[in-house]
């Protein structure tokens, strides 16, 4: 049992007060939602929207809406749980509920990432950091994870790492082990993100992939020791990827293959053909031009444009070497013009969350 857990079961067992009991129970449920624990999740949201439906207790009703959102958000990926959060938002925004604006915040901050809208996570991340107050650690300790995740896209291991110390400070004292992961598995998720799209615009070094392959191998680690699976399909995906930049073709492609099926993935994350895609052309890398056009030809370029630009930008890379080795993969110089928009767009997405960050001015968070 993770040491959140434990604490909340401790105080579970000695609280006299329902309204207080309640609240436990609801941060209970978030945290069995982010360890994969949806259905005694569910089983507690159910009874407290039992007890509580009528919306006779605006602060229990506020910690519900997050619950339903978050189990919604690790069970499903789905939509609806940006809405749920919101709306925990705007209630306890409503209501001056300075503990859960925070936390609300942080975690829609934390959706809206992940969907690369990045604007209004700017503005969530703000809004967080504004009601933030020391001892609210929990809403601090997500605040990080995000800050973690934003610099780590960009680039920027020197601020990825300050928030991904500060984060695990805020996480330890919530005795909070699934934000500790989230810091070292996202952060080393997105800088393979950010490997893999810098490898399509210019030459790696090997330094660089070696640093990338030592954080990723630390969070696998770290998973392993935990148990905690709710992030496991996209580290395998990511494996895959950096395989694939290692050069180790044969690795990558039973990487590849075994992550095709799983579930669940957000549509702007995966896409069976992009998978497929990168198959053939690490087939191309091994076996040569006739195996890899076989492969080539079960894809279905036209679902890349629902995929975020960075795997946009990988699929038109890939497209236009795969043209190059052979003029059957397609026109090489229209792959090239459409790869050239694409990392500007990449890069003028990129520019715009680095001057967002300047601007959330973090280090209130510090104080």
């Amino acid at each position: 049992m993770s040491p959140l857990l434990a604490q909340l079961d401790s105080s579970l067992r000695s609280v006299v007060d329902a309204t207080e009991r309640s609240e436990l129970l609801a941060r209970k449920s978030c945290a069995l939602a982010r360890i994969g624990r949806y259905d005694d999740a569910r089983q507690i949201v159910d009874d407290l929207r039992s007890a509580y439906g009528d919306g006779r207790d605006g602060r229990i009703s506020v910690w519900i809406m997050l619950a339903e959102g978050l189990i919604l958000w690790f069970s499903e990926l789905s939509p609806a749980a940006a809405d749920r959060i919101a709306r925990a938002q705007f209630l306890s925004s409503a209501m001056k509920y300075s503990t859960m604006i925070a936390l609300a915040s942080a975690w829609k901050a934390h959706i809206e990432f992940e969907t690369s809208k990045f604007e209004s996570m700017i503005g969530s991340v703000g809004t967080a950091i504004d009601h933030a107050e020391m001892q609210n650690v929990d809403a601090r300790a997500r605040i990080s994870v995000v800050l973690c995740s934003s610099f780590a896209l960009c680039g920027d291991r020197t601020k990825a790492q300050f928030w991904f110390l500060r984060g695990r400070d805020y996480a330890l004292k919530a005795g909070d082990q699934a934000s500790i992961e989230a810091l070292q598995f996202n952060r080393a998720v997105l800088l393979v993100a950010a490997l893999r799209a810098d490898s399509c615009i210019a030459e790696l070094q090997v330094n660089d992939i070696r640093t990338v392959r030592l954080e990723f191998e630390s969070a696998r680690n770290l998973q392993a020791l935990t148990h905690i699976e709710t992030l496991d399909n996209h580290g395998r995906l990511s494996e895959a990827r950096l395989l694939m930049l290692e050069k180790r073709y044969a690795e990558a492609i039973a990487a590849l293959r075994a992550v095709r099926d799983r579930r669940p993935f957000a549509n702007y994350h995966f896409n069976r053909s992009l998978l497929d895609l990168e198959v053939a052309f690490c087939t191309l890398k091994l076996r040569g031009v006739e195996d890899a056009l076989n492969l080539f030809s079960a894809t279905d370029a036209s679902t890349f444009t629902e995929l975020d630009v960075d795997d946009q930008l990988a699929a038109a890379w890939m497209q236009h070497q795969m043209a190059i080795a052979d003029k059957r993969f397609g026109f090489a110089d229209d792959y090239r013009a459409y790869f050239d928009k694409l990392a500007k767009t990449y890069e003028a997405s990129r520019q715009a969350l680095r001057v967002g960050l300047q601007s959330v001015n973090a280090e209130r968070l510090q104080s």
